[in-house]
């Protein structure tokens, strides 16, 4: 799907200011890029990433319609081989900044938007992007007496034991690492690892379902506490 960079890449633009939209696209283009389409609402922007498969999505956060750029942002994290996006934005306060941190963005750009600024971070998502997809998916857990390699996706949940995490794993015994449940996130990753609970993190590929009091890993129903209800809902 993804095309060498001098060959350009096929881009998707969410954006409903179309003087906006329309100097966006003519600048990707006049550099070598392909606007795939312009949509102005969310079910705009799911129709043409359906009909497209594109490379790469520019997001306007604040988009008429009951659903905004951030919601998008989400079905794009939910896709079977998530598009690197990046979001365009006037909005630079500490809530909106906070807001969009959570989907993971590969870059963010104010405002009016300079050309130079555009192409640079189209660039650098892109590159991010292949770099991501080219980390291993194994991970190697150490206690300071025991050294695990396990594949990321074996990992279903970790739950905090005393001075131990249980690392739950699908059709394994469980192993007792002597660590903390934030040194394992740092080792694991925020992106796919979410914590719940002051004592459970979850591997969210394994999530079948949720609701405000529990998210279920293989119906397996993990608490998620009040103080972090919000954030956990903001990430499925």
């Amino acid at each position: 799907m993804t095309t060498p960079p001098q060959s350009g890449y096929n881009i998707l633009i969410l954006e409903d200011e179309v003087i906006i939209a329309d100097t966006l696209a003519r600048h990707l283009t006049r550099n070598g890029h392909h606007v795939v389409g312009t949509a102005i609402s969310y079910e705009d922007a799911v129709r043409l990433y359906e009909e497209t498969h594109p490379d790469l999505a520019l997001l306007d956060i604040r988009i008429d319609g009951p659903k905004s750029g951030v919601d998008f942002a989400h079905f794009l994290r939910g896709q079977p081989r998530p598009i690197p996006f990046i979001f365009l934005t006037s909005q630079t306060d500490a809530h909106h900044i906070a807001q969009v941190r959570e989907t993971f963005p590969k870059g963010y750009l104010s405002k009016p938007i300079q050309v130079g600024s555009l192409l640079a971070t189209v660039e650098v998502a892109m590159h991010n992007h292949r770099a991501d997809a080219d980390k291993p998916d194994t991970v190697v857990l150490r206690d300071g007496r025991h050294t695990y390699r396990l594949p990321v996706e074996s990992i279903t949940y970790l739950q905090a034991s005393h001075v131990y995490v249980r690392v739950n794993l699908v059709d394994q015994p469980v192993i007792m690492l002597r660590s903390t449940l934030s040194d394992l996130i740092e080792e694991l990753g925020e992106e796919q690892f979410l914590q719940t609970h002051r004592s459970y993190v979850v591997n969210l590929a394994h999530v079948t379902r949720y609701d405000k009091e529990s998210i279920y890993v293989n119906n397996k129903a993990i608490p998620v506490s009040r103080t972090r209800r919000s954030k956990v809902l903001s990430r499925l």
